[in-house]
């Protein structure tokens, strides 16, 4: 006796495991973009927390899922008050760089934790989060244009998630056609 949709589920999961790599590749990338200790110090404070908590509620553990509108709220104070201390310190382009490869990597850390739901306004968000993704990282990509190993690095990082965005897409599609899937 097989299960319905194994295939497609294994796909789903392996769409989801390369936007996790697409995160961990992200946050490598804005190292190298920005070379100020400072600056990665604040990125790192930006990132991480989302992705800690994230982590922490696909976990399901109950203080955080209960709690999740309050640390939504704290993470968004940090991120505010951290952005605008960059601004305030640094020049415009340098600050102007650490808000969007930050922004970015939240977006694909938001996308990833929506990447398997079967809720439909969380698939909502998934593909809102995946798209916008591809269309905050232009700057990124153009600004990195004059440094092959960063463009290369790139290139690799929107394959990556364009990827992992097809085959989540693809297998459910597929499902949803087949009627193993009912989004709730």
């Amino acid at each position: 006796m097989s299960i319905k949709g194994k295939t497609e589920s294994i796909s789903r999961f392996v769409g989801s495991i390369l936007i996790l790599i697409s995160i961990v590749l992200e946050m490598c990338l804005s190292f190298l973009i920005i070379n100020n200790l400072l600056l990665n110090l604040t990125l790192i404070l930006i990132t991480l927390p989302p992705f800690i908590f994230s982590i922490l509620l696909k976990v399901e553990h109950d203080f955080f899922v209960n709690n999740v509108i309050k640390f939504l709220f704290l993470l968004l104070i940090e991120n505010i008050v951290l952005n605008s201390i960059t601004f305030a310190f640094y020049n415009t382009s340098l600050a102007l760089t650490t808000v969007i490869t930050s922004s970015s990597t939240i977006l694909l850390i938001i996308c990833w934790h929506f990447s398997l739901s079967i809720y439909k306004k969380n698939k909502i968000i998934f593909f809102i989060c995946g798209i916008s993704y591809f269309f905050v990282n232009i700057p990124i990509l153009l600004d990195s244009i004059s440094f092959s190993h960063l463009i290369i690095i790139n290139l690799i990082l929107l394959l990556t998630v364009s990827l992992g965005l097809f085959l989540i897409m693809a297998a459910e599609l597929i499902m949803k056609k087949k009627g193993w899937l009912k989004y709730i």
